[in-house]
């Protein structure tokens, strides 16, 4: 049965366009979606340092051992219902010898304020990966990818959305009730990103996508290539190092004896530079490279229309477009 309706409320000049169009382009939300991942950190930051550093280093006022006051270290400073200084004694920094930007959400109230703001990184970054699929589709229709980089793509777009809807574990697992089941949700973000690089340069590949401002006789299509493929060598190169770390942190619940080794630097071990370049390469260059690309790729048209039904004076229904 096909749902009607009475008399218009208002008179619509006969061929007036009802449907709703705009345009999009992919990169705009994934630009987007990166201004949300470093809101969602800086939001983080602010509150460990306003709230949860000074409630962890004096502890609980009853001398509770529950989480997070259970360890017993001794050696470390670590009592049993005392408090504990996150900087240089958090849960993450026993188990890997460093800490992670995620040490600033680990713990309340931080972690309950900034699962709260979170969604709003996660939701962009997913509506990117819709948007950047429907661009690969369109692509694809119009015969500029080969018909392996299509099942590529298929494949990669499931993943992605996947991987992507469970980095929100990270504030269910708790870090310092289980490292391994953490750190766990962290790894599935890891992968799905340098999917989404892998995909993004070989899609500017295959599609011949060439942006003249880096010069070149051919419109700027060879350095591209040369600056994407570049690109996607060290990205890729960091993320092996960096994703294998995790998988077995994620295996066993504590670091890498490598990732452990001090360094030059103070207070930087071996793990915790590899962080901060994997950081660079997946949280900082790609929000330069989507704002770029936001104001250079080709736009996604969209119209949205809706076929109406509506009741005449004979009771009869007759679909109207207008």
């Amino acid at each position: 049965m096909v749902a009607t309706r009475g008399k218009k409320k208002t008179t619509v000049p006969p061929g007036t366009d009802t449907s709703i169009k705009f345009s999009i382009t992919s990169e705009t939300w994934r630009f987007y979606a990166y201004l949300a991942f470093w809101f969602m950190c800086f939001f983080a930051i602010t509150l460990n340092n306003l709230f949860v550093k000074e409630r962890l280093l004096a502890g609980p006022k009853d001398g509770s051992t529950c989480p997070p006051f259970q360890r017993d270290d001794p050696d470390r400073g670590l009592v049993p219902g005392k408090g504990f200084d996150v900087t240089t004694n958090s849960h993450l920094n026993e188990a890997f010898g460093f800490n992670n930007i995620c040490v600033n959400w680990d713990y309340s109230p931080s972690r309950e304020l900034t699962a709260m703001v979170y969604p709003i990184f996660e939701y962009l970054l997913v509506i990117y990966l819709c948007f950047d699929f429907l661009a690969t589709c369109l692509a694809q229709k119009r015969g500029d990818l080969a018909p392996w980089f299509w099942k590529f793509s298929q494949v990669v777009f499931g993943l992605n959305l996947f991987f992507c809807s469970q980095f929100r574990m990270i504030f269910v697992c708790l870090a310092y009730s289980s490292v391994r089941a953490h750190t766990a949700g962290f790894l599935g973000l890891q992968v799905a990103l340098i999917l989404v690089a892998m995909h993004n340069v070989m899609f500017v590949w295959e599609s011949n996508i060439a942006y003249k401002q880096l010069g070149g006789d051919d419109g700027g299509l060879a350095n591209t290539r040369r600056a994407a493929v570049t690109y996607l060598v060290l990205d890729a190169t960091i993320s092996i190092i960096k994703v294998s770390a995790t998988i077995y942190a994620v295996a066993t619940g504590h670091g890498a004896a490598w990732t452990m080794v001090d360094t030059s630097i103070p207070n930087f071990k071996v793990g915790r530079i590899v962080d901060v370049i994997w950081m660079i390469f997946n949280a900082v260059i790609p929000l330069c490279l989507s704002y770029f690309r936001s104001k250079n790729d080709t736009p996604i048209n969209i119209v949205l229309t809706q076929a109406a039904t509506y009741l005449q004076p004979s009771g009869e229904a007759t679909p109207l477009n207008a």
